[in-house]
């Protein structure tokens, strides 16, 4: 889901806890330049609580990943 008020940035959910910052750059960085990462952690156990924000460079790079990515399972990443 793309947010209105940062059209290059999305919301990404339904994470394996396993999900790491490296693996959400491979996956979604074929769609364009991402300009910051951030996954959603734990405070006690460091992994992932199952949501992270990706802003792309270009809004529309993240509408093409949005379009692409949803409801697909990657690797070791699920998008609802």
């Amino acid at each position: 889901m793309v947010e209105a008020d940062r059209p290059g940035k999305l919301f990404i959910g339904g994470l394996n806890i396993e999900t790491n910052e490296k693996t959400l750059e491979e996956v979604f960085g074929k769609y364009g330049r991402i300009v910051e990462v951030l996954l959603m952690k734990d405070g006690e156990t460091n992994k992932s609580r199952g949501f992270a924000f990706i802003t792309f460079e270009s809004p529309a790079d993240a509408k093409d990943a949005a379009k692409d990515m949803n409801g697909k399972v990657k690797e070791s990443i699920k998008i609802f």
